[in-house]
C-alpha cells in the first residue's frame, strides 16, 4: 500500500492539546476545527460535519472532569456516520483512556509534516476497510481462493534486532498473539514472507533500525504494516517518524505503556490485514469475470449505489470511466469483438489503480473502472492512452 500524500476526505480536526496539521479555517466550505473542551463546556453537538480526524492530548484534560470528557466524547464518535482516525499524543510514561479507542498513539514530538502522513495512512486503512466490508457483501466470498501467506494465520508481532527487548515484548503481548525474533533485515523478510503477521517492532543500533524501517516501507509487500522503533534517545523520535514509523517507543519501556502501545499496533494492523486479503480476492475474482462473460449488471450496480452512499458520508463521490470511451455502450457489448483490447486495458488499470478501486469488466458496458479521486481518473486515462498509443494488438 503507498503511502498517501493528501487528505482522502477533509473535513474539520477535533482537537484538543495540539494544533492540526491543517487548519480548515478560512477553507471555503469546510468547518471550523472544533476544540473539544469548548465544545463539552458547551455540551455542543459536533457530528456534523465529518472530522478528518481526532486529535488529544489527555494530560490536558483537567482531573475533575476527565471521566465526563471521555464518556461525551465516545458518544459524539458513536455518532458519526464513518469511522475516523482517533490519535492520542503522550510522552513515554503516559497511558492513554482505553476508551474512545485510539487508532494510534504518537509521542508529542511527532512533527506535523509525519502526523499529517499519519493521518492520511489512517483515513486511507479506514476506507479499504469499508471497501472490503462493502465487496464482501456485494460479491460474497470467492470459492478456492488461496490468500498469500503473508495474509495468513492469525498474526502476530516480529521484533527484528538485538536491542533486548524480546522478553519485554513477550510479556506484554496479549494471550493469543504470538511474538517471533528474527536477528536481522533479511531473517525478518524472510518471516514476513512466509506468514501474517500485524505488527513489526525495530530494536537495535540507530543505524540498523533505521535502514529496516527504510527497507520495509521501500518493499510494496509491506509498505503499510504497522512498525514500532524502539530508542534509548529522545533525538531519534522525530528522525524515525520522519522515516515512516507508526509509533517510536522511548526506552526505558514499562509494561503497562508497552501492552498499550502494542495493543493499538495490532488493532490497526489486524484491520489492514484482513482489508488487504479481502481486496486481494476481490481483486483476482473481478479480472476473471472477462472469461465468463462479464459481471451481472445487476451486481455492478448495487456495488455503485452501495459505495457512492458509504463514500457520500466522508463528501466524497465515487468516478466512473470506461475504459475503452470509444466504444458506445449498448445491449449487445460483450467484448468478443477484441477480447485482446479488453484484456489488455483491464490489465494496465489493474496495475495503475489501487485494490481499493473497482476494476472490472461489466456486461453490456465491458471494462470500467470506479475510482475514489478525480486525481486517479486523469492518472489512469493518461497511463491507458500512453501505453495503447504504442501497443499494437
Amino acid at each position: 500500500m503507498d503511502s498517501e500524500s493528501s487528505f482522502l476526505w477533509q473535513g474539520p480536526t477535533w482537537l484538543l492539546g495540539r494544533t492540526p496539521p491543517v487548519p480548515t479555517s478560512g477553507i471555503p466550505g469546510l468547518g471550523a476545527d472544533v476544540d473539544l473542551l469548548a465544545a463539552f463546556a458547551a455540551d455542543e453537538d459536533i457530528s456534523f460535519p465529518l472530522p478528518s480526524s481526532v486529535l488529544i492530548d489527555p494530560d490536558q484534560v483537567p482531573e475533575d472532569i476527565r471521566e465526563p470528557f471521555l464518556n461525551w466524547l465516545a458518544a459524539q464518535l458513536q455518532g458519526l456516520q464513518s469511522d475516523v482516525p482517533v490519535i492520542y499524543f503522550c510522552t513515554e510514561d503516559t497511558l492513554v483512556p482505553e476508551k474512545p479507542k485510539a487508532s494510534a498513539i504518537l509521542n508529542r514530538t511527532i512533527s506535523q509534516t509525519a502526523l499529517f502522513e499519519r493521518i492520511c495512512d489512517l483515513q486511507r486503512v479506514l476506507i479499504r476497510s469499508e471497501e472490503a466490508r462493502l465487496r464482501r457483501m456485494v460479491f460474497g466470498r470467492v470459492p478456492g481462493y488461496g490468500a498469500a501467506p503473508h495474509y495468513s494465520g492469525r498474526g502476530g508481532l516480529l521484533v527484528i534486532g538485538f536491542g533486548g527487548r524480546f522478553l519485554d515484548v513477550m510479556q506484554a503481548r496479549q494471550k493469543n498473539v504470538d511474538v517471533i525474533g528474527a536477528f536481522d533485515q533479511r531473517m525478518g523478510e524472510e518471516y514476513l514472507s512466509q506468514r501474517a503477521f500485524d505488527a513489526v517492532i525495530l530494536d537495535g543500533a540507530f543505524d540498523d533500525v533505521l535502514e529496516n524501517l527504510r527497507c520495509l516501507r521501500r518493499d510494496a509487500r509491506f509498505a503499510s504494516i504497522p512498525v514500532l522503533a524502539v530508542t534509548g534517545f529522545a533525538g531519534d523520535l522525530p528522525v524515525f517518524y520522519d522515516a515512516g514509523a507508526n509509533d517510536v517507543l522511548l526506552a526505558p519501556l514499562s509494561q503497562d505503556m508497552l501492552r498499550q502501545r502494542l495493543a493499538t499496533a495490532i488493532r490497526l494492523g489486524k484491520r489492514r490485514r484482513l482489508a488487504d486479503r479481502v481486496l486481494a480476492e476481490s481483486r483476482k475474482w473481478l479480472m476473471q469475470q472477462l472469461q465468463s462473460g462479464g459481471l451481472k449488471r445487476r451486481d455492478y450496480d448495487n456495488y455503485l449505489n452501495q459505495a457512492a452512499k458509504a463514500l457520500s458520508a466522508r463528501g466524497l463521490m465515487i468516478w466512473q470511466i470506461s475504459l475503452l470511451p470509444d466504444v458506445p455502450p449498448n445491449n449487445n457489448f460483450t467484448g468478443q469483438l477484441a477480447p485482446d483490447l479488453c484484456g489488455t486495458v483491464l490489465s494496465i488499470a489493474d496495475a495503475t489503480s489501487r485494490e481499493e478501486d473497482l476494476v472490472c469488466f461489466v456486461r453490456d458496458l465491458g471494462p470500467v473502472a470506479v475510482l475514489k479521486s478525480e486525481r486517479g481518473c486523469e492518472r489512469l486515462k493518461s497511463r491507458i492512452s500512453a501505453i495503447l498509443g504504442h501497443t499494437r494488438l
